[in-house]
């Protein structure tokens, strides 16, 4: 009767949703009907969670709805909460299913989205706390956990870590929120900084920066905006990006372990490349993870830019999985 009743909440609270901006895709229409019909597919949850989680966060895009429409941009985020448990359920407990796995860390980003809101209406201090407390059974997969503590440790104390794509930024975040990692540290991704003006204007006055010049190239403007960031607070980009934002007028990025940094780093100590780990990282590639490709990827181009890090990915035995490693 229980899993009963659970199919039936979750199934009113998606169709019961709002409808996207503009007239519903036909895939997402496909998806509702579909849900009616079928409300025990775990895939089919995943995909819908996905569908309104792509919503929400483009309500922070350059038209910014969430602003305007904040019950709207709540509910759709509340429907993409409701199919990722959903689907996380049906699929099995952690590290079962590729499906479960991607529907609860779909499920952080959820969650980080929300984080957004908070933010632009209170302050960054307020980001998580204006949703209320993080469910305690939000999860992601270990290799996740191991890239966000991995890429939290090497930023410089106070710093800004800005992160690339789902993978990084999902891990980052959950490190840093959910389990309370690094308290001193932001993380942004660089395209929320790029795309959502409201976002980039409540940190600007929150981290009390100057107003900056416009200029750049590529449609990036808002580059320029990151040399004050810089000036005031240590900036760490995780390499899950190919190489540091280019900005107008040029900034000088470091290169530590894991992350380019720029700013001022005062006494922070550097980790030692011997300190960071990639035990889930192996456990994940022999387990053909879909989340471990992302990560290696991110490690690969580190181990490029820090031979160094070949020495604990041998003793992970990873380093036959990067090129640069192998010998």
């Amino acid at each position: 009767m229980a899993i009963s009743l659970c199919n039936t909440l979750a199934l009113v609270t998606l169709l019961q949703a709002p409808p996207p901006p503009v007239a519903p895709t036909d895939s997402l229409a496909t998806l509702r009907g579909r849900a009616t019909q079928d409300s025990t597919d775990a895939q089919l949850w995943l995909l819908m969670g996905r569908a309104y989680l792509g919503l929400g966060a483009e309500a922070h895009g350059a038209t910014h709805r969430s602003s305007e429409d904040s019950v709207w941009t709540r509910a759709v985020l509340d429907t993409a909460e409701a199919a990722l448990t959903r689907a996380a359920a049906l699929a099995g407990p952690l590290g079962s299913s590729a499906v479960g796995d991607s529907a609860r860390v779909l499920r952080v980003g959820a969650w980080a989205v929300r984080s957004w809101r908070g933010w632009e209406s209170g302050g960054v201090d307020a980001g998580v706390e204006a949703w209320g407390p993080l469910p305690m059974d939000l999860r992601v997969p270990p290799v996740l956990d191991e890239l966000g503590e991995n890429l939290l440790r090497a930023c410089p104390t106070g710093g800004v870590l800005l992160t690339a794509g789902d993978a990084d930024f999902y891990a980052a975040w959950y490190m840093r929120f959910a389990r309370g990692l690094r308290p001193d540290l932001l993380v942004v991704p660089l395209a929320a900084w790029r795309s959502d003006p409201v976002l980039r204007a409540r940190l600007v006055a929150d981290l009390k920066l100057g107003r900056p010049r416009r200029g750049g190239r590529g449609g990036r403007g808002d580059d320029a905006g990151l040399g004050e960031l810089v000036r005031r607070r240590p900036v760490c980009v995780s390499m899950a990006f190919e190489r540091p934002p280019e900005t107008r007028p040029r900034l000088r990025w470091e290169t530590r372990p894991l992350v380019w940094v720029a700013g001022p780093e005062g006494k922070s100590p550097r980790v030692p490349p011997r300190d960071f780990v990639f035990g889930a990282l192996r456990v994940a590639l022999d387990g053909n993870d879909p989340w471990a490709e992302p990560a290696l990827a991110a490690y690969t181009r580190a181990a490029r830019t820090t031979p160094a890090l070949c020495e604990p990915m041998a003793t992970f035995r990873v380093a036959a999985d990067v090129p640069t490693c192998r010998k």
